[in-house]
């Protein structure tokens, strides 16, 4: 927009200026108006999604526990039958010791990591949800490494008259059944990260912990001895 206006000086030609006013905006910002989005068809699914979708467990009730024990017992029977029966050449009986090497240290190690979670819980250095997440993801590498151990045992000539060798065995199914039980004990656990653990919980923690270390250090011993004797 323009104002023309004329000015005129004392002996000198009239001078004509224009001065330039600035223009007036007429529209208007508004900060923090909502705008109307299309509504989103619901694809039932996010991507990512905040938490993993975590499927229905297996053991969710003392009768799936043992149903799954006694399966477990089956399992064990079958692989002793096949042990006495099978007829393992020295190639054969190296792989079997290679893969029994392999699975004790998967399945005996996610063990530890577990205890290790537990014990930072109780010094206070970390919350108890932080131990029951870190020990869900461990389920898979341990019973992988006690199923590893069990079909790898078949093919190593276990003397099963020897006494020690029948007591192994008695630990390696209360070691399945302990870990079968263990998975109850978990979700118990997880419903009070916020409200104070029970005098029962706490000792049904540290028995099946105690188990568990029984378990694994018998049963590694006795095979170290009958590997040396």
């Amino acid at each position: 927009m323009s104002d023309g206006r004329t000015t005129e000086l004392p002996g000198r030609a009239t001078i004509n200026s224009i001065v330039v006013l600035p223009r007036t905006r007429t529209d208007t910002v508004v900060w923090g108006a909502t705008q109307p989005t299309a509504p989103r068809a619901c694809t039932g699914r996010r991507w990512p999604a905040n938490e993993p979708e975590r499927p229905l467990a297996l053991h969710d009730s003392w009768l799936a526990v043992t149903a799954a024990g006694l399966l477990a017992t089956l399992t064990l029977a079958a692989a002793l039958w096949i042990a006495a029966h099978l007829d393992v050449d020295r190639q054969l009986h190296t792989v079997g010791l290679f893969v029994h090497l392999a699975a004790l240290v998967l399945g005996f190690g996610g063990v530890l990591v577990a205890d290790y979670l537990m014990l930072l819980w109780l010094a206070g250095r970390s919350t108890l949800a932080e131990a029951l997440t870190g020990m869900s993801r461990l389920h898979i590498p341990i019973w992988a490494g006690l199923a590893g151990l069990i079909a790898s045992g078949c093919v190593l000539e276990p003397n099963l008259d020897s006494p020690l060798t029948r007591i192994k065995m008695a630990l390696i199914l209360a070691l399945t059944l302990n870990g079968l039980q263990a998975v109850i004990l978990s979700r118990r656990l997880a419903q009070h990260v916020v409200a104070p653990l029970s005098a029962r919980l706490l000792l049904w923690g540290a028995t099946s912990g105690a188990i568990s270390q029984i378990c694994w250090w018998g049963a590694i011993g006795i095979g170290f001895w009958n590997a040396e004797h």
